[in-house]
């Protein structure tokens, strides 16, 4: 875990999770996540999976090898074309977190210790219905304040605007803030970018452990 302070501590604000691999750990499913859409894409495309996986692997490496950050799936889908309220309609489609994600006791427990002094929040790139399935999957629907989600802003990670309305919903100041996530670019740089904080985690073990932190 490393933080990225904007403003000495304050044990008290506004705290926003990034949602897959932040909120839990399961690579099956967020691999599953990634090749079903890209499935999607080569239907859409008429193209073979193989060759559509390859496209967006090449997008990904010339973003890398021309020294730019890394973007979302949903980016490089817009990018090929594919309108965002298709990029959301495959989402609800296929994605269903209850076959994947279980009651996680220890993540209710540090969720429910942080929200005695935190709002607490998630910013997505999934959709609202998936990420309302997902919170309550891991049985802490009841903890979270707001949800930022794809389709609340037709914008994902690291489009600013999702952090922007964030911060318009909750009225809250940027030095309150505190942005949990799991990738650095497009979690945390862009919430430094609105002057916001941010807590870079390897894995939902390190939310265990932010009351410890966070907390007085």
């Amino acid at each position: 875990m490393k933080l990225f302070l904007s403003y000495p501590l304050n044990r008290k604000g506004t705290l926003v999770f990034d949602l897959d691999g932040t909120l839990y750990d399961n690579p099956a499913y967020i691999r599953f996540q990634e090749e079903s859409q890209i499935k999607k894409l080569a239907e859409f495309l008429h193209l073979s999976y193989d060759d559509t996986y390859s496209c967006v692997r090449q997008i990904r490496q010339l973003r890398e090898n021309s020294h730019l950050p890394p973007t979302s799936l949903a980016n490089i889908f817009k990018e090929r074309g594919v309108p965002f309220d298709l990029i959301i309609k495959w989402r609800i489609h296929e994605f269903h977190p209850s076959d994947w994600l279980s009651h996680d006791a220890l993540l209710f427990d540090s969720l429910a210790s942080l929200k005695a002094s935190y709002v607490l929040g998630i910013i997505t790139n999934n959709p609202h219905a998936v990420a309302e399935e997902s919170v309550k999957a891991l049985g802490v629907s009841n903890l979270f304040n707001i949800i930022i989600a794809l389709d609340d802003t037709h914008r994902s990670k690291p489009d600013p605007l999702p952090f922007k309305a964030l911060l318009k919903k909750t009225k809250a100041e940027p030095r309150d803030c505190f942005v949990v996530g799991d990738r650095y670019s497009i979690d945390i740089e862009p919430a430094l970018a609105e002057g916001m904080n941010g807590i870079l985690v390897d894995s939902v073990k390190d939310v265990y452990s932010l009351p410890q932190i966070l907390l007085p």
